[in-house]
């Protein structure tokens, strides 16, 4: 099955490892979990990632 949500603790190489998966009235994974990261982290990850952009 493929999966393009990176977050999902159940996709890798954009592929849902689960053997079965539900959809539910959205057609969203019902069985999507995602990962947690940290306020800080993400906070640090924006910033890389803002740095990136204002200065290629």
């Amino acid at each position: 099955m493929f999966c393009e949500n990176i977050f999902c603790v159940y996709q890798r190489n954009d592929q849902c490892v689960l053997k079965e998966i539900a959809l539910d009235i959205t057609g969203s994974c019902a069985h999507c979990i995602y990962v947690d990261i940290g306020q800080k982290k993400l906070e640090e990850m924006k910033e890389t990632q803002l740095r990136k952009i204002e200065n290629p």
